[in-house]
């Protein structure tokens, strides 16, 4: 049984959205400075790293990260992957089989940037049209190997809610850089945050006997 994990470590040098809060490791007690023990605090953004997006995220009165099934998190997967510049379109779906898949991940040239510090905004995102397409199969989760599924920019917004609106949990910055387009089982719990947008989680895919 191999796993794939398939999450960013969260450091001041892992790439961020271009207006997020920095993550800060705060070490709050150290051992190295007499304390009895190592205890630290974090500022960071919810939508920090891997992460979940929650339909309140774009949804006024959508559901929040703690009141998501958590079935939704775990479960077989499809990694697909996907040779596109700028906007995953409609035409890179098509053949896709989604008949019976509950989750797809995105494998695209995004992977390779998220080794990078800097933000870079000419990454691969979808595209509305495409966004529909897939909402419209039904789906639990869809992943994408960058910070967010949409460009910054006009597209944000009705990208966001093609997929919040019809209950598409959004995992977001998974690196697929070294996982082969296939079937697995996904897992990827948020932290449960009370009330909130979106929250960290730690994404593993396990290979299928």
């Amino acid at each position: 049984m191999k796993f794939h994990d398939i999450s960013l470590n969260l450091s001041e040098d892992t790439v961020r959205w271009a207006t997020s809060t920095p993550f800060e490791l705060v070490g709050r007690r150290r051992m190295s400075r007499g304390d009895v023990n190592n205890s630290s605090g974090v500022a960071m953004s919810l939508h920090a790293g891997t992460h979940i997006d929650a339909p309140f995220h774009f949804i006024a009165e959508g559901d929040t990260i703690d009141g998501l099934a958590l079935e939704r998190f775990i479960g077989p997967a499809l990694v697909h992957a996907v040779d596109a510049e700028r906007y995953i379109e409609p035409r890179h779906l098509h053949g896709l089989d989604l008949n019976g898949v509950r989750r797809v991940l995105f494998k695209t040239r995004n992977s390779a940037l998220l080794r990078q510090k800097n933000y870079e905004p000419n990454f691969v995102a979808f595209s509305v049209e495409a966004a529909e397409l897939l909402a419209a199969h039904g789906l639990a989760l869809v992943g994408l190997d960058y910070l967010s599924v949409a460009h910054a920019g006009d597209a944000q917004v009705p990208v966001h809610r093609a997929f919040l609106t019809r209950g598409v949990a959004l995992l977001e910055g998974v690196d697929l850089s070294d996982v082969a387009p296939g079937r697995y089982e996904l897992i990827c719990f948020p932290i449960k945050v009370r009330g909130a947008d979106g929250a960290p989680c730690r994404a593993v895919l396990r290979e299928l006997e």
